[in-house]
This record gives C-alpha cells, sequence and structure tokens, in this order.
C-alpha cells in the first residue's frame, strides 16, 4: 500500500542540509506506522555502507526484532544501489517506492535490475516525484563542484 504522505515526508527531509552528505533519505513503514527514518550517514560515519537503506533496515530489524521485513514498505527518495537493492530482497521487503531514478548507479529499473531475478517480488513504484527528488540531487551536486 502506497502512502502519498510517507513519501512526502521522505522528501521534504530530503531538503534539509545534509552537511557533504548525498541528500538521500529512507523512511520504512508498516501500513500507516513508521518503524525507522534515515539519511545517508557516508560522510559523517566514514563507512561507505552508511547509506539511508542500510540505516533504516537496520534500525527497523533492530526495533521489530527479526531479520525479515516483509510487512514492511521502504520509501526513499532516490533509486536504490545495487548494495541497498540486496540487502532489500535479503530482509524481504514487501514494497519500494522511490523518487530519483538513478540511471548511474540504480539497481532497481536501471543496471543490474535485481528484482528481475530475484526469487522475491517486492511491488515496486519508481519516479515519485521524480523532479523534485532530481532537483534535490542537482543542486547538492552543483554545490559539491561550486566548493570543490
Amino acid at each position: 500500500m502506497y502512502l502519498q504522505e510517507i513519501m512526502e515526508f521522505a522528501v521534504s527531509l530530503s531538503e534539509a542540509e545534509f552537511s557533504g552528505e548525498v541528500p538521500v533519505v529512507a523512511v520504512i513503514a508498516i501500513g500507516k506506522e513508521i518503524v525507522s527514518i534515515a539519511k545517508n550517514q557516508v560522510e559523517f560515519c566514514k563507512k561507505p555502507w552508511y547509506h539511508a537503506e542500510f540505516l533504516a533496515v537496520s534500525e527497523a530489524c533492530e526495533k521489530l526484532q527479526t531479520k525479515y521485513l516483509d510487512t514492511a514498505s521502504i520509501y526513499v527518495t532516490l533509486e536504490p544501489c545495487a548494495f541497498c537493492a540486496c540487502l532489500l530482497e535479503k530482509v524481504r521487503i514487501k514494497n519500494i517506492f522511490f523518487g530519483a531514478y538513478d540511471t548511474k548507479c540504480g539497481a532497481i529499473e536501471h543496471g543490474i535490475r535485481l528484482f528481475d531475478h530475484s526469487r522475491i517480488s517486492p511491488h515496486i513504484i519508481g519516479g515519485i516525484q521524480d523532479q523534485r527528488c532530481s532537483n534535490i540531487m542537482k543542486i547538492f551536486f552543483e554545490r559539491i563542484r561550486k566548493n570543490e
């Protein structure tokens, strides 16, 4: 079940200043109940696997005391990369809703298209608020280039 309000919440959080982090936000919910919220922390923690999806899944599994999120949905502002898509497969996520398409590193609708070859098949909707999410990314990378 897709809930516009949760995606709107995730996108609005991604518009906040992230101090050098790629502005990706992931929210995990079961129905209308938000279980976890995370943003990228790769630069802050100096850990290349600290993607928003990884942190949100980790928190959700810990809170729910489970290794599977087969009743949960993830709302993320950017198409998950191969690392995150594999993680979502491993936790058997029920739904994946994402904003901007990532033609370079995405692995849901681009690249390896993981779920085309997976034993699980979550419900996937991509391109939600694509223009807005893409603009957030564009502005972020323009600022990074300008400051280099």
